[in-house]
């Protein structure tokens, strides 16, 4: 065919450049097409593409699918030379996108290795099963030295379904683990049937962010992982505690975003639902997990706590829903009975030590049919172990065999707004505490009492409702400087309000009682009792030991 009609001088231009062009490929380059990795194709005698080698737009946009490295999907052929090829071209190449189409990817030799700024998209019915006893992704190799958060990331994993198949491979492992990185997506996928370890763990991992994640299923044949967690988050401490690649550097988890995501059981036989949805369960005194957002996420049938925030500072709790868990959130300081807890960095020795935790904030979530753990516990330990600056707003607590909330060593709890229905133990129990506010709560069918105080120093207790309490009302054990303001205690089955074991500076204002026996019982071990304006005509009166109490509603000086 004749070169078009240009005039002289651009038909010579293009001639030249048509020449120099087709100079530049050698015979080896010009037996396959340009949508074969790494080659390129033959231009015709005019210069052109012929249409049998046009690249397709995929190739063009950096998305690399599977198929073209020799993945089949038949869930029968060993796809996981191919996988890994795809994966290994885009490090090679920069990053870019690995695409999985419809089928189901056996992978017999895991882990898969995924690299910095790589996304990795599962079509809806694609499946990437787990065939051999290993961990099924990870992001890098094994003999990698990249510390703190400077890792592979930059990370996005999305779609389809990852199966652990645990019936059928049940060596414990995790199924997507990333350590030492800074930019880790995983959204709108499905992890099921995990053997025995984690669906995700994040370890040493900063800004990460897992949205629609659904994990369905643990196996636990062994029976000693009663305390897994369907994601992880965990710190860089030892090969025990992330077996992919080091170094163990201690460096924790910062930035960790959860939305939308749930946490139920499996449809396969063997396979159960999670001791925990999300949390953590090793820590390195000195070191926290920080900034931490659960938000809008579902926790189903889990048999420890839905959330188990174990060493984490700065964190957001908010409008879940748990559904008969046997806990719903626990957050809790170093224990200081764990050696290895209490080692400080660097594997060093053991201390008997604990830390401060703080800024938690438990609001607006939703807990039916919480177990033998309370639907929200603290767990501060001695040796430092105080949980500091909490607040739980505006959550409901709709039948529990154990306590609403419950909680030791905190200093500073605001507790207020919450709707607390038919715990078996007290609606709130707080132990060894400091600088309380209990205000603004509804209580109704109590099994025991409604508010207990044990050793609970400078805290406020005001305007609460509390109806149909199976003991006491409001019962204040030790403690110094309590007040219980405004309070409505209807139908108590004993006390209304009962302070006792030595309280000092108990004042009692205002407060309107119905109880079996005395509306306000104090014991003649409290001192520096105030009391006025309370009124007990719905009680068996009022029964006041205490040496010397106050009853005028003048000043004190």
């Amino acid at each position: 065919m004749p070169l078009p009609s240009y005039p002289p001088d651009l038909a010579t231009e293009w001639a030249g450049l048509r020449r120099k062009v087709r100079a530049t490929y050698t015979s080896s380059q010009r037996r396959g097409p340009l949508t074969r990795p790494g080659s390129l194709a033959r231009l015709d005698e005019d210069g052109r593409l012929p249409a049998h080698f046009m690249p397709s737009e995929s190739v063009l946009t950096g998305v690399h699918d599977v198929r073209s490295f020799g993945a089949v999907g038949d869930g029968t052929s060993d796809d996981t030379a191919a996988l890994q090829a795809a994966l290994s071209h885009v490090r090679d190449n920069g990053g870019g996108t690995v695409y999985l189409p419809g089928g189901t990817y056996s992978v017999r030799n895991p882990p898969l290795r995924i690299y910095r700024n790589t996304r990795l998209v599962l079509a809806p019915d694609a499946v990437v099963r787990r065939d051999g006893g290993r961990t099924l992704l990870t992001n890098g190799d094994r003999d990698q030295n990249l510390p703190g958060y400077g890792g592979h990331g930059n990370i996005l994993v999305e779609g389809g379904v990852w199966d652990g198949n645990a019936v059928g491979v049940p060596r414990y492992n995790n199924i997507l683990s990333f350590g030492h990185a800074t930019g880790i997506t995983v959204r709108d996928t499905v992890i099921r049937d995990v053997p025995g370890y984690h669906a995700l763990e994040l370890n040493a991992v900063r800004h990460a962010r897992v949205v629609n994640l659904r994990c369905a299923g643990v196996a636990d044949p062994e029976g000693s992982r009663s305390f897994t967690e369907g994601v992880q988050l965990d710190l860089a401490k030892a090969s025990a505690y992330f077996g992919e690649f080091g170094p163990y550097d201690d460096t924790p988890c910062a930035d960790v975003t959860f939305s939308g995501c749930s946490f139920t059981g499996s449809d396969t036989p063997g396979v159960g639902p999670w001791p925990r949805g999300i949390g953590s369960h090793a820590a390195t005194l000195g070191r926290t997990h920080s900034d931490v957002r659960i938000l809008g996420c579902h926790f189903e049938d889990c048999t420890r706590e839905g959330v188990h925030a174990y060493v984490w500072d700065r964190v957001t709790v908010q409008g879940n829903t748990f559904l008969d868990c046997s806990g719903g959130v626990a957050v809790a300081a170093i224990i200081d009975t764990k050696p290895n807890d209490t080692r400080p960095p660097g594997w060093g020795d053991p201390t008997g030590r604990s830390q401060a935790v703080s800024d938690i904030a438990i609001s607006g979530n939703t807990f039916t049919g919480t177990g033998s753990h309370a639907a929200v516990r603290f767990d501060g330990y001695p040796n430092g172990g105080w949980i500091d600056n909490v607040t739980l707003t505006g959550n409901t607590v709709n039948g529990s065999t154990s306590y609403g909330f419950q909680g030791r060593r905190l200093r500073g709890l605001t507790c207020v707004a919450n709707l607390l229905t038919g715990t078996s133990l007290s609606a709130i129990r707080v132990d060894d505490s400091a600088a309380s506010s209990v205000s603004s709560n509804t209580f109704l069918d109590t099994g025991s009492t409604g508010l207990y105080l044990v050793g609970a120093d400078d805290t406020v207790v005001s305007a609460n409702s509390m109806r149909r309490i199976g003991r006491n009302g409001l019962h204040v054990q030790g403690g110094e400087r309590i007040r219980a303001d405004g309070n409505q205690i209807g139908e108590a089955g004993q006390y209304g309000v009962r302070v006792s074991s030595g309280a000092s500076g108990f004042t009692c204002t205002g407060n309107r009682v119905v109880s079996d026996a005395e509306g306000l019982s104090i014991t003649n071990t409290c001192t520096q009792v105030v009391r006025y304006g309370n009124d007990l005509r719905g009680s068996g009166g009022l029964d006041d030991a205490s040496p010397h109490p106050v009853t005028d509603p003048g000043d004190l000086v």
